[in-house]
């Protein structure tokens, strides 16, 4: 077979001082030397790597080796610290603790104090409930009748009739009177405020009157509506004007005209 030799000096230059015919005759010999002073300067083209995997893998781990060596220590300082740390912060707790347990000890006996004041207390509003209820339902009437005097207009509007109503049947009235009242089922109300009193309950007043030939005409009962919007007694809604107010159409041959107004109490009365 031809045998050639490999010239590793053919593209690489000699030194003036080196001999030429000595390099000329060893020259197949300084192909690692060249391949070396190639590695070291740039990268070369290609290289063969004789070394085994293992000592690739070990020599990887050795140079690693000081950056987990770190790793490890700075978890072991973590871990130190936040255990000087909590250790530190049980120790300021239970300080602190052991100084206030004096002041809670006194707080819980005024605790107690308190909690027997508010059993009194509620024992003491237990009674006293029905007698503030029988004191309200007393003089309720009363600051009602001047609650609607006082927001009637200052003329040719009165009221002729008051009617305290349940569900929209009058309440204390003969049955006869009773009878010629005739509830409209687009004005009644559920009941169920009454209900919640634990019994029958004044949920709501029937009131009529009459209004005189004026220049406001029918337009007067509406604005005394308005004032009884503005009423603590009663539970009204200014966008309710149909469902609230029922009245009559002026004419040329009477003086005044009746008008009636069905009004839902805020807190329905019990029944007696």
């Amino acid at each position: 077979m031809p045998i050639e030799f490999f010239n590793p000096l053919r593209n690489v230059a000699v030194a003036e001082r080196a001999s030429a015919d000595e390099l000329a005759r060893s020259a197949h010999l300084l192909g690692e030397l060249v391949g070396l002073g190639l590695r070291a300067v740039t990268a070369c083209p290609m290289e063969l790597n004789l070394r085994p995997a293992s000592a690739v893998r070990a020599q990887a781990l050795e140079k690693r080796r000081p950056f987990l060596v770190a790793a490890a220590a700075c978890l072991v300082l973590t871990l130190f610290g936040w255990g000087a740390y909590y250790t530190r912060a049980t120790q300021v707790t239970e300080q602190s603790t052991a100084q206030l347990q004096p002041k809670i000890a006194t707080m819980r006996t005024g605790e107690a104090r308190f909690d027997k004041l508010r059993k009194q207390i509620t024992a003491l509003d237990t009674v006293g409930r029905p007698l503030i209820s029988a004191i309200n339902e007393r003089i309720f009437w009363t600051e009602l009748l001047d609650d609607l005097n006082a927001r009637l207009p200052p003329e040719d509007l009165w009221i002729t009739e008051l009617m305290p109503t349940q569900g929209g049947t009058p309440v204390g009235v003969e049955e006869k009177r009773a009878s010629d009242i005739t509830p409209n089922p687009l004005t009644v109300r559920s009941t169920r405020k009454g209900a919640g009193t634990g019994g029958p309950a004044i949920d709501g007043i029937l009131l009529r009157g009459l209004y005189l030939f004026n220049p406001k005409q029918e337009q007067i009962v509406v604005d005394y509506f308005r004032n009884l919007t503005g009423s603590r007694f009663f539970a009204i809604d200014a966008n309710e004007q149909a469902r609230v107010i029922k009245s009559s159409l002026p004419n040329n041959t009477e003086w005044a005209y009746p008008y009636e107004l069905r009004l839902e109490l805020r807190n329905p009365l019990p029944l007696p």
